[in-house]
């Protein structure tokens, strides 16, 4: 995480973990310990051209707990962030 000061704050960059799911209008944002892992693994379940798999992400953020078919996925992301730290 960068951190720098504005205006006697420190801003901190976190990075959210973002999955687009069909039927879904607004995607789902994940805060995580790893969020590189996440993505990677992700990525390779939705390449994998097997059966649809059933996985489960538990999370930091304000959604504690979420699970996914591989099916449903149409592409997830990595996003930077910043914010002020109190």
């Amino acid at each position: 995480m960068a951190q720098q000061q504005f205006n006697n704050q420190q801003v901190t960059q976190k990075t959210a973990f973002v999955v687009f799911v069909k039927g879904s209008i607004a995607p789902v944002i994940l805060y995580l310990d790893d969020p590189n892992k996440v993505y990677e693994n992700v990525q390779n379940l939705i390449r994998s051209p097997q059966a649809p798999k059933v996985f489960e992400i538990e999370a930091n953020g304000p959604v504690k707990k979420v699970t996914f078919v591989t099916s449903e996925i149409t592409g997830c992301a990595l996003q930077e962030e910043m914010y002020i730290q109190k």
